[in-house]
């Protein structure tokens, strides 16, 4: 037990399990010893629950749903009531769920209505996800692993004035101060990673990164590879880092899966005129993210994620892009010592050649939401001037700095239909992001990694439209990732002759990117010998190449011409090399999609010709 105060409040608590494994469905108890100190006289219990990734959220509607929350107290002449708090409506929640099917509802209440009979020694126990002799189903546990070490933390706020304790936002910002409790106890298990189902081989250009990897890409705990491949390895060329990921010096080194299934990618150095690929997430939200704090209870800070991107996705950049709007409430801004952590970690973590770190920030508007990714350093007070309150202000306010912007559909915005705001100065917004943990934004009519039902969606917010009607975009892919593991969704590919952040930010203003669902597929896409995102005369000649390898077999490989599919292979095999001769002269944009069997996507940025 964990007390903040030196009141006898708790004599006791403890919670149980003490270990659980990821995405099991269990029965968590809290256990509560009453103290001397105690009052159930209209006092107030707050219970802030985990509520990362696969949680089930606290609920006091139905016995057969996930997560329901039960209480067995000893001493029956304690009443009291149950209730659960939704941080986005500021409001205790309804029958019916709100604001995003609940996903704020993470906060249990016990208000103690009569409580004279308490006395120390009474027991209170808190079961969430009660199982009811096998009737309820239990809680669902995190299915995401994001440390070495990881504990998932409940906090028991105790409040003897039960008046006090809310509104209750999970933490305080300017104009507004969560409320203080009498006492706070911090309960504490460990979320264990499940046993090795696949493993993965990441080739980057200067070395190898082997994953043994459970069924929700935990890294599984190993003792050594020895058991789990076969192939030219040397012992003494790798080393375990503090993640559990294998690296290993030769990046061509040649190994096989001994019953495991295993996913190899191809080599990432010299692919196109002395450019390597690297890959990195340029969309992602920690602790300081409104969402991830209220609904989430994220605790992974900046620092945690760009040591996790580097070491344990074995990513080769990672932008840090918090929610921020500058001409909003204070609740949805970066404070000025936030913003100071940000840049902080990204400094620690970006070394030239090795790792690049950004920081950002993501901004919404009418237009929808953007992602905003920064070369250089930015004060507080250039981000957070309170005239920013659309893109375009945003474009001007910064003008003359090194920076990117990058739309991104999960938001679709106000705008009338067809409207778009268009980035005035070159080089500041050249990719869109058309997938992301939300799904795929390519088309009105894609099948694999389909944005699902829940999500909005419209006919001009979507990477193809955008191609029909003249835009010059790019496209990536990011995670947009709230969940801890940053580099474990969509990704963005990138051709550069060095790993630096100005190599990277030039490569992608060049549009010398593609993105991908998470696959390390390398795709050279080149038409008269020009990379993808290239803009070419209308009148050459067009000789398109295709070269990619996948990680899994390739089921599909699609060649679009303004939009519209133009032709398909299906490889059926691991590689997949083409060259087409096009005889045809008038203007048109081409872009590359690979399938692989496992719904895996790489998609290349287009080539125009005008």
């Amino acid at each position: 037990m964990n007390e903040t105060s030196n009141l006898n409040i708790f004599s006791g608590a403890d919670v149980t399990p003490k270990k659980v494994y990821a995405g099991d469905s269990v029965e968590i108890t809290i256990k509560l010893i009453l103290g001397k100190d105690f009052s159930a006289d209209n006092s107030r219990i707050v219970f802030d629950m985990p509520a990362n990734m696969g949680y089930s959220r606290p609920t006091c509607f139905n016995q057969e749903y996930d997560g329901f929350m039960e209480v067995l107290c000893s001493n029956p002449d304690i009443v009291y009531e149950k209730k659960i708090w939704n941080m986005e409506i500021e409001d205790f929640a309804g029958a019916k769920p709100a604001s995003a099917s609940g996903m704020a509802q993470r906060i249990f209440v016990l208000d103690f209505k009569g409580g004279s009979a308490a006395a120390a020694g009474d027991e209170l126990l808190i079961k969430w996800g009660y199982t009811r002799d096998g009737f309820g189903v239990g809680t669902k546990i995190a299915t995401i692993v994001p440390e070495k070490e990881f504990y998932s933390h409940i906090h028991v706020r105790y409040f003897r004035d039960g008046t006090r304790g809310l509104p209750d936002f999970g933490r305080s910002f300017i104009g507004y101060d969560r409320p203080v409790p009498d006492t706070v106890v911090r309960l504490e298990y460990k979320i264990l990673p499940r046993e090795p189902e696949s493993l993965r081989l990441i080739r980057k250009p200067d070395k190898a990164c082997l994953m043994v990897l459970d069924r929700f890409s935990n890294i599984a705990e190993t003792d050594s590879i020895n058991g789990y491949v076969t192939g030219n390895f040397n012992n003494s060329d790798i080393k375990k880092n503090e993640f559990g990921v294998y690296e290993i010096k030769n990046p061509d080194v040649k190994i096989a899966g001994r019953e495991l299934p295993a996913g190899i990618s191809a080599g990432m150095k010299n692919v196109f005129d002395g450019m390597n690929i690297y890959f990195g997430d340029m969309h992602t939200h920690t602790v300081f993210s409104i969402d991830c704090i209220e609904r989430e209870k994220l605790e992974s800070t900046p620092e945690k994620y760009y040591n996790y991107a580097k070491n344990s996705s074995c990513l080769d950049f990672l932008a840090v892009t918090d929610h921020h709007q500058p001409w909003d409430v204070e609740r949805r801004r970066l404070s000025a010592e936030t913003w100071k952590n940000i840049n902080d970690a990204a400094a620690k973590y970006n070394r030239d050649g090795e790792f690049a770190a950004f920081p950002g920030f993501e901004f919404r508007c009418e237009r929808g939401d953007t992602a905003v990714v920064l070369g250089e350093n930015f004060t507080h007070e250039q981000i957070a001037a309170r005239d920013i309150k659309n893109i375009k202000d945003l474009w001007e306010h910064f003008k003359g700095k090194n920076y990117i912007t990058i739309p991104h559909f999960h938001n679709i915005g106000s705008l009338n239909e067809g409207e778009w705001y268009k980035c005035p100065y070159d080089n500041i917004e050249p990719m869109l992001e058309i997938y992301s943990c939300h799904g795929s934004y390519e088309s009105d009519h894609v099948l694999e990694r389909h944005i699902p039902l829940v999500k909005k969606f419209r006919s001009d917010r979507y990477g193809q439209y955008f191609l029909k009607n003249g835009y010059h975009y790019g496209f990536t892919c990011n995670s947009d990732g709230h969940k801890g593991n940053p580099g474990r969704n969509g990704l963005t590919a990138v051709y550069a002759k060095e790993l630096t952040r100005d190599a990277i930010l030039d490569a992608i203003r060049k549009r010398h990117v593609y993105g991908t669902t998470n696959a390390r597929i390398r795709l050279l896409f080149t038409m008269n010998n020009s990379l993808m995102g290239s803009i070419l005369p209308k009148d050459s000649p067009r000789n398109l190449v295709i070269k990619t390898d996948g990680e899994k077999p390739i089921k599909a490989v699609d060649i679009f011409k303004n939009g519209d599919l133009y032709k398909r292979f299906r490889p059926d095999s691991v590689s997949f090399d083409t060259e087409l001769k096009i005889d045809e002269h008038e203007a048109a944009s081409w872009y590359v999609r690979v399938t692989q069997i496992d719904n895996h996507i790489a998609y290349s940025s287009p080539i125009w010709f005008e």
